[in-house]
């Protein structure tokens, strides 16, 4: 315990009372020094008002440089930089980023994010306002930063997939047309229109739609997907592919259908026939999981003639199992070649290998094959369903809408159904009369 006499505490009331005074007299000299500065800026003298400010603190300074025209801002800039460290002057332009943008003060903000050599932030300061307005700023901070940022094109970009990945899709697109990146803009507004859909905003959905820049270009560039993801045996892709080509055509006012006609007419010639292809294949896929086989051979006999030399793999792998009790030899013939066109070495060999097994039972050496159609059919084509995106592994488990033939699993569809009312794919209605049968 300390036993303190009269003279210690009247030693520490007298430091106490010399701290205080010298607390005062700081405070007087600051605000004299921010009196002083606030005058010089209002004169229009910001270099010395600069001086002033830095006495007080660092932070007023900075202030005043935000607060600086542009003309004279990178003078006081500099003379900022030879009082204060390059990390002192960054942190605190950060900070008064972040309190900028708390203030609702996106401008200040984004000057702020600039001064701290942050442009990328910068400009995502006017993303987020969320209206395309603002999207000449943020491109011009990028410009004016460009030694910042190095590549124009893919820090707008970028900024797309920001705008984006925060659901403003009109300013993705927008910054994605800023690049001459069209058919990705408005790959954007279809996906956004779709999403639009799903969760019931059919109005702000035809608003995206309606956006769509140069709408034929458009339709070619998703056609062009229809076919690869054909030639590539991606049915699904091809699908969804296919269902926007059908979307984007049936918003097309009708004054530009009219202008358009002579260019779109085979479009829409190439899409009624991607339809018709994708139809029998989900007729014949159902009936040879039903192990109709003469059925199934018919469609399998119309598709490969419709397609030709471009019959990709899966369609001939199906074909094939279609034939193999009925014609094990041209069944054969038909694995030979899903096995030249098989972009996997393993499904290469395991078609090889059929297509040998095929070859000795057309000999007559044995009438069965050991493993049953059934189950190669299941391995080698890959559905997923509308509703959950996953990989259907059971055929009795599939039903399909009868309109685009987007497959799904039948509880699912039923729980979808019960809630939307349309299929997931096409929006068109739905209605389920019994167990694993649905019709308009």
């Amino acid at each position: 315990m300390i036993i303190m006499n009269g003279e210690s505490i009247f030693l520490i009331v007298i430091v106490l009372i010399i701290i205080f005074i010298i607390i005062i007299t700081s405070r007087k000299g600051s605000e004299k020094y921010v009196k002083k500065a606030h005058e010089l800026e209002q004169q229009g003298r910001h270099l010395d008002a600069l001086d002033y400010f830095a006495r007080d603190s660092l932070e007023q300074a900075a202030n005043l440089v935000l607060r600086t025209p542009e003309a004279s801002q990178i003078l006081v800039l500099r003379r900022l930089e030879k009082k204060f460290s390059p990390q002192q002057i960054e942190k605190t332009f950060l900070r008064l980023a972040r309190s900028n943008l708390k203030r609702n003060d996106p401008h200040a903000a984004a000057s702020a994010f600039v001064l701290a050599k942050k442009p990328f932030a910068a400009a995502k300061v006017f993303i987020d306002i969320a209206n395309p307005e603002y999207i000449p700023a943020a491109v011009q901070i990028i410009d004016k930063n460009i030694s910042l940022i190095h590549n124009r094109d893919q820090a707008i970009r970028n900024l797309a997939r920001h705008a984006y990945d925060n659901k403003k899709y009109m300013e993705a697109a927008e910054l994605l047309r800023t690049v001459g990146a069209d058919e990705e803009a408005n790959t954007v507004l279809i996906a956004a229109a779709t999403e639009m859909r799903k969760q019931g905003f059919a109005e702000e959905a035809e608003r995206y739609m309606t956006t769509i820049s140069k709408p034929f270009v458009a339709i070619n560039h998703y056609l062009q997907e229809v076919h690869d993801n054909l030639q590539e045996g991606n049915i699904e892709k091809m699908r969804r592919a296919l269902t926007i080509t059908k979307d984007i055509t049936e918003k097309l006012p009708p004054e530009e259908k009219k202008h358009l006609k002579e260019d779109l007419d085979p479009l829409i010639k190439k899409i009624t026939e991607y339809d018709r292809l994708l139809k029998i294949l989900d007729s014949a896929r159902d009936i040879l999981r039903k192990k109709n086989s003469n059925q199934a051979i018919a469609l399998y006999d119309e598709l490969l003639e419709s397609l030709g030399e471009e019959a990709p793999t899966p369609i001939l792998a199906e074909a094939a199992l279609a034939n193999e009790e009925k014609d094990p030899q041209y069944a054969s013939k038909l694995f030979q070649k899903a096995a030249q066109q098989a972009k996997s070495p393993r499904a290469a060999e395991s078609f090889k290998m059929r297509a040998k097994k095929l070859e000795v039972m057309a000999k007559g050496r044995f009438s069965k094959l050991e493993t049953s159609t059934a189950e190669i059919f299941q391995a080698e084509v890959e559905e997923f369903c509308s509703v959950c995106r996953m990989k259907i592994t059971d055929p009795s488990t599939l039903i399909r809408c009868p309109d685009c033939g987007s497959p799904a699993h039948y509880s699912h569809l039923a729980e979808w159904l019960k809630i939307r009312g349309v299929c997931p794919i096409c929006k068109k209605k739905v209605k389920i009369l019994r167990p694993k049968k649905v019709s308009f």
